[in-house]
């Protein structure tokens, strides 16, 4: 995207500029939100906010102040805990406020009215989301997908949109967005990981899990014949809906699987950094083909190879790097030989894990993307008025 030329605020300028993260659906401790994004503001001087989803999970001290909202239902969330969580953005008096939720995109000309600067951030690519979503009726996805396209052009009045990946920013005009990628902070912790070879046979998947993340898909793989004793798998994050926990613990396989539940960020990362290979096995629908999923790059951080389902935009990435295995994420079979052969080729673990730990101290982590969040935040402060309430942006 082009970008117009850089301004660096002064530090004078970041301390005086307030800044809120709004979410009603994502947690307090998400790490897009508040780890990378919030977090790497405050670090750089800026006064920053975040209303959030309480989870009940702690976190390191980042310099961000916290308000956390109560957990709700789907429908109470987008009815009420939307406006709650914008009332309680308003309260901070930040004169910055981005938003990172489809649901309230509603506030964005409310709160240009109330002369704030809005940045409308947009993980995911909705239009192409929402017709996979199992809790919209099927008959229903296609016109709810195409309204959506409506909920996206306001989404434009927003001063300023960041995008989780390129195919979301070409939905908008090019002047008006950033492209901010999910690539993980570099740990210090990190550099002390043993060599992926040395340590024991444990696979990993962090993260929701779901049907059509590839749960049953992972576990069915580790019931095949192809798949080398010995090994055993690491899970961590939520599991929905209800039913399907049930039916993964039922599962032949479950005794193999160590559940973690849901952990804390760095939590997540110690058990990934324990582990031989990462899985990453999505199924083929829309949210997911033209994703970037944090817990590739987290396993690539880890220094180790991953398995990942066959998608255009990850086979660039992993044969690039030459840094892991692309299976038919639909075929149990298909995941369990990849394990195999990692099982058998300990030379071949041992380069991918390398490749993968060289490619994520390159280019793949946070740091480029902060700087790019930088950018963009200095130019707000530089160019706005603030203190006279002027939050215009061009």
């Amino acid at each position: 995207m082009t970008q117009p030329a850089q301004l660096d605020a002064s530090a004078a300028q970041r301390a005086a500029t307030r800044v809120v993260h709004v979410s009603s659906a994502h947690p307090w401790t998400d790490i897009r939100i508040h780890q990378r994004e919030a977090r790497t503001l405050a670090e750089a001087g800026y006064d920053v906010h975040l209303v959030a989803v309480d989870n009940r999970l702690s976190a390191p001290e980042t310099g961000v102040k916290a308000v956390r909202q109560r957990r709700r239902s789907r429908a109470n969330r987008v009815l009420i805990g939307s406006i709650s969580a914008v009332i309680a953005g308003l309260r901070t008096r930040a004169q910055i406020v981005h938003l990172h939720d489809p649901e309230l995109i509603w506030a964005i000309p409310l709160l240009r009215v109330l002369r704030k600067t809005v940045i409308y951030d947009a993980h995911e690519d909705l239009p192409s989301q929402l017709r996979d979503k199992s809790y919209i009726p099927m008959v229903m996805r296609a016109a709810v997908s195409r309204l959506s396209l409506l909920v996206v052009k306001v989404s434009g009045v927003a001063n300023h949109v960041v995008a989780a990946t390129e195919r979301i920013a070409d939905r908008y005009s090019p002047s008006k967005v950033t492209v901010i990628r999910n690539y993980p902070r570099i740990r210090d912790a990190d550099s002390n990981n043993s060599a992926v070879e040395t340590r024991q046979k444990k696979l990993v998947y962090v993260g929701a899990m779901s049907e059509s993340r590839g749960a049953l898909q992972m576990l069915d793989a580790l019931a095949s014949d192809a798949f080398p004793t010995g090994w055993t798998l690491e899970l961590a994050g939520s599991i929905v809906p209800a039913e399907l926990e049930v039916r993964m613990r039922n599962h032949p396989a479950w005794g193999i699987v160590n559940y973690h539940g849901v952990v804390s960020p760095d939590e997540a990362r110690d058990i990934v950094s324990g582990a031989r290979i990462g899985l990453v096995t999505l199924q083929a629908n829309a949210a997911y083909v033209d994703s970037l999923p944090t817990k590739l790059f987290e396993y690539l951080a880890a220094g180790m190879p991953v398995i990942a389902s066959d998608f255009p935009l990850w086979r660039r990435i992993v044969e690039a790097n030459e840094c892991g295995t692309l299976v038919d994420q639909t075929n149990p079979e298909s995941i369990a030989a990849a394990i195999a052969e990692y099982e058998t080729d300990v030379n071949r673990l041992a380069a991918e894990g390398r490749n993968a730990l060289r490619a994520s101290r390159g280019e793949l982590n946070w740091d480029s993307e902060s700087a790019a969040l930088l950018r963009l935040y200095d130019r707000i402060a530089t160019r706005s008025s603030l203190a006279s309430g002027i939050t215009h942006v061009a």
